[in-house]
């Protein structure tokens, strides 16, 4: 794994240790408020004290969460937990081994960069899985998706990756399984719209090092 995933992991698990403390404090300043100790509180939710108190200075590891919700809801609380985007999802290994088989197909003196960020905006987290640099000077980004399926969502953040990325093609490599094939035909008039060449089109112009001339898929 490389050095920038660890960091984001770490920085992921940081994060939640900010967010577990914070809950804490707050589920300590509701318990003062609303009169009770540490005893009574564990006696309403069925743990000990010292877990109460451990989980109000936000201690690893914490209590599980249908035992967090009971203490919250005990201090008149409610605990919610919710995930949200930020940023690319790491990469689980189909798409590593779709990755490097698209770019074995490529023309040997095409330049491959991987993992290359969006924008130069340190804030935004976002990275194409690779670009190419095809003549004459044309940018070329790629897109590796090993199950398609949430038509809408996925062209929307490919369409703001190459807008805010300011690369002239989008090529989008797409697993060629049963589920992905039934999925594209589903939404083909979408996709067109979109990625407008097909496989052979893509694959023939990259093994020849040529730009496709515009926004293609290839499934592989």
């Amino acid at each position: 794994m490389s050095a920038a995933r660890v960091r984001r992991l770490d920085r992921a698990a940081w994060l939640m240790s900010r967010e577990l403390e914070e809950l804490g404090s707050d589920l300590r300043e509701a318990r003062l408020g609303a009169g009770l100790t540490l005893r009574e509180v564990g006696a309403r939710v069925g743990m000990a004290a010292s877990v109460v108190l451990a989980t109000e200075r936000g201690r690893q590891p914490g209590p599980r969460p249908a035992l967090l919700a009971r203490h919250a809801a005990a201090v008149g609380m409610r605990a919610r937990i919710k995930a949200y985007p930020d940023g690319e999802p790491l990469r689980d290994a189909a798409s590593v081994a779709l990755l490097a088989a698209f770019r074995q197909r490529l023309a040997p003196d095409v330049p491959f960069r991987a993992e290359q960020p969006v924008t130069s905006d340190a804030s935004d987290q976002r990275a194409f899985d690779a670009l190419l640099m095809l003549p004459p000077g044309c940018r070329s980004a790629v897109e590796v998706i090993s199950r398609f399926h949430d038509c809408q969502a996925q062209l929307r953040q490919l369409h703001l990756k190459q807008r805010d990325g300011e690369v002239e093609r989008m090529i989008l490599v797409i697993k060629a399984t049963q589920h992905n094939r039934r999925a594209l035909a589903t939404a083909a008039e979408v996709v067109g719209a979109t990625f407008p060449l097909g496989t052979r089109r893509v694959m023939a112009a990259l093994a020849a090092g040529r730009d496709p001339g515009g926004n293609g898929v290839a499934l592989l």
